[in-house]
């Protein structure tokens, strides 16, 4: 026997058999096709030709599948729904393997090494060197609507918004200590009220607050004597207000490392570190995506 093997236009006249089929006859199938009655009727010919099988009869009486023409019915059906998914599969593929990817971060997430960001993208190049990977820098009150609103396709955060559109894993954790400038004018007042025996001292410390506010910092906020000296939307602005003599603030620990251990000392406390547990987000629908995927599992 002589094996069959589609081709280009079998997959064309197939289309314009399920039209017909779904149509209930060439008339209708034209109608909805926007084409003429007598190509419709000359793919549907074709086919019948090519498979050496009757599988309609039209006329007077009106349109009908026969026994051959429901057993290609349902195997057309099954090989377009295959075609469909792999054409997807392909899709999706070319756009993980190529193109642009944006990493989205709040500040001063890629230096910190327990987020192990650097290493994430290096991997990521080696397994996707044709891909542009962007790296940007954005405010905790506005990442999570970048990722719902597809303009970043992967993010790390300190303050899930929740978004049901959202995907959220936890990440690592981060540690703040209380810190102020030896420079400071607060400095020995803030030694003995706060890392004394302060209960019950009417003075209260200088402190620089962050425009995001997680439950454990306000919880901490609200344990010690201290008085919002200043606001900062970034950590630098932070760190600038404590080097400036301006007060105390929460900072990560591995920050003051890099910009400011000599001059920047740790106020002690019972209630410190503080931890804030960092989350990884992306679209639900984008879960799939093999550079989503292997970001995972690069973090994991």
């Amino acid at each position: 026997m002589i094996r069959f093997a589609l081709s280009s236009f079998d997959i064309k006249h197939l289309r314009t058999f399920l039209a017909v089929v779904e149509h209930g006859g060439v008339s209708s199938a034209a109608y909805r096709l926007n084409a003429s009655i007598s190509s419709i009727s000359r793919d549907l010919s074709a086919l019948e030709d090519r498979l050496g099988l009757q599988l309609c009869r039209r006329g007077r009486s009106g349109f009908a599948l026969t026994p051959h023409g429901e057993e290609v019915h349902r195997a057309a059906n099954e090989l377009l729904s295959n075609i469909h998914s792999f054409e997807l599969t392909v899709q999706s593929t070319r756009q993980s393997l190529a193109g642009t990817f944006t990493l989205g971060v709040i500040d001063n997430v890629v230096t910190n090494p327990n987020a192990g960001v650097i290493a994430a993208l290096a991997e990521m190049h080696r397994l996707f060197p044709g891909m542009l990977i962007n790296v940007s820098v954005h405010t905790v009150s506005v990442i999570d609507v970048l990722v719902r609103d597809n303009k970043v396709d992967f993010a790390i955060t300190s303050q899930p918004e929740g978004f049901e559109q959202l995907q959220y894993h936890p990440a690592f954790i981060e540690e703040h200590r209380l810190y102020i400038s030896r420079l400071s004018p607060y400095y020995e007042q803030a030694m003995h009220v706060i890392a004394g025996p302060w209960l019950g001292s009417d003075t209260d410390i200088p402190y620089i607050s962050r425009d995001f506010r997680t439950d454990e910092f306000q919880a901490f906020e609200r344990k010690y004597p201290l008085q919002i000296a200043a606001r900062g939307s970034t950590l630098e602005s932070v760190v600038a207000s404590v080097l400036a003599g301006v007060g105390c603030a929460l900072l990560p620990s591995h920050f003051v490392k890099q910009v400011g251990e000599g001059n920047l000392v740790e106020i002690e406390t019972p209630d410190t570190p503080v931890q804030i547990q960092f989350h990884f987000v992306y679209r639900r629908d984008n879960a799939d995506r093999r550079a989503v995927r292997a970001l995972l599992d690069r973090f994991s």
